[in-house]
């Protein structure tokens, strides 16, 4: 009884204090993966962010970012468990010192990764300049089963039809928001509602339905996809501190499409619209 009697006493604390603080507000930003690593299944073009007139255009995203509203925490798509090792790096970044570790990689695929992904080029960026210690990752992988779903669509000629027409559907929407000739039109573009609709929608719209008489394989995958961004939701929360008034997130477009729908029903969050953030 005593056990319960505090928790409740806990629970009922904890949702004071939350309703009781104001509102955080929050600059989601969903990207295309910099590095390009080829890892989804509509195929993107190539950008290269380290060309003299992107790295110009990410200096000019980050600093008006921080004029207009200069975050108190950044959060991006890097694993929750290897937080020391990237605020390891982020250290060296602070020192100017970031090559040390990207001379000595062997690998291309992760040397691109770690000289030309998002979370170095721009969420490191932004943080140095904030003159923050360390940056906050959220992402929590779940093995999902994409190539068992690719065996039941290839199966059925009707099913591989509407795939093949959705993935090319998306992958020209993504292709034409990558293409914008200025960086920042090609965040406004990958994260308008139409566009993030059609990201989530290919969830909905066609993997759902498939395996049914599978034990309902594609819906188990699609909840898996959900609960993938929701233990990332549940990082980022519980990493919020109190003091905090503005956060920044950084994640792939797909995340962002989910996470809009949750800071949009949660009602301790305000979403800054991405135009008037950059």
């Amino acid at each position: 009884m005593k056990y319960w009697l505090c928790l409740t006493l806990f629970v009922a604390s904890t949702i004071s204090y939350l309703h009781a603080q104001e509102k955080v507000n929050v600059i989601l930003l969903g990207t295309y993966h910099f590095n390009n690593p080829g890892n989804d299944a509509a195929k993107v073009v190539e950008r290269n962010i380290l060309s003299e007139k992107n790295q110009l255009e990410l200096e000019e995203i980050t600093d008006a970012i921080i004029r207009k509203h200069k975050p108190d925490q950044i959060f991006v798509e890097s694993a929750l468990s290897k937080k020391k090792y990237l605020n390891y790096l982020y250290r060296l970044y602070q020192d100017n010192q970031y090559s040390r570790y990207t001379d000595t990689l062997q690998n291309n695929r992760y040397k691109r990764y770690y000289t030309e992904g998002e979370t170095f080029q721009l969420a490191f960026r932004l943080a140095k300049k904030s003159r923050h210690q360390e940056v906050f990752p959220i992402d929590t992988m779940i093995e999902m089963r994409f190539d068992l779903l690719l065996k039941l669509v290839h199966a059925n000629a009707e099913l591989k039809k509407e795939y093949d027409t959705q993935i090319i559907t998306l992958g020209k929407s993504t292709n034409k928001a990558i293409e914008q000739e200025k960086l920042k039109d090609v965040f406004l573009s990958l994260n308008e509602d139409k566009h993030l609709t059609e990201n989530i929608g290919f969830y909905f719209w066609l993997s759902n339905k498939i395996g049914i008489q599978d034990d309902y394989f594609a819906s188990k995958l699609v909840s898996d996809w959900y609960k993938r961004n929701l233990f990332m939701y549940a990082n980022f929360q519980s990493q919020l501190k109190r003091s905090t008034k503005t956060v920044f997130i950084l994640v792939g477009e797909g995340h962002a499409a989910i996470f809009k729908d949750f800071l949009r029903h949660d009602d301790h969050f305000n979403l800054i619209e991405l135009n008037n953030a950059l």
